[in-house]
């Protein structure tokens, strides 16, 4: 793909992502994006891990890295050119489609209830997927 498609891609989904939905779902729009992204996963499942990080890609929502890991919790990054477009625009997008999107990922891989949060950082040109598992609440 050319540089000048790239940017046409990126111009279509800002402006549907950051423009469009935010005027349509208001103050709901974390909310209701989180549970899309959560609905997405869902007719979308990853086999394991790796194949999750494509699929990131391949759908478009940027580059995921794997940061860090503690007891109950992850912590993810996501990066790349889109991500940079859409912060470029305004830096306080919403990554919540990301974020429910991982959160139903990683439930279904581990079989265990989790939960993901979304943390921008313009300066670094990038968003935190942050997730809390619940190993109590094993998924049957």
């Amino acid at each position: 793909m050319t540089e000048q498609n790239n940017e046409q891609q990126f111009q279509a989904i800002t402006l549907l992502r950051d423009q469009l939905l935010p005027n349509l779902l208001g103050n709901d729009i974390n909310d209701i994006l989180y549970w899309a992204g959560k609905e997405l996963a869902r007719k979308n499942p990853s086999e394991d891990e790796a194949s999750l990080f494509l699929k990131f890609e391949e759908n478009g929502f940027g580059e995921l890295t794997f940061v860090s890991e503690k007891k109950q919790t992850r912590e993810y990054v996501l990066s790349g050119e889109i991500i940079e477009a859409r912060l470029r625009k305004d830096a306080s997008v919403s990554f919540s489609l990301e974020a429910g999107f991982l959160a139903q990922q990683l439930q279904d891989i581990h079989q265990l209830f989790t939960e993901a949060i979304f943390e921008v950082k313009p300066k670094k040109k990038q968003a935190y997927l942050h997730i809390q598992t619940d190993p109590k609440e094993p998924i049957l």
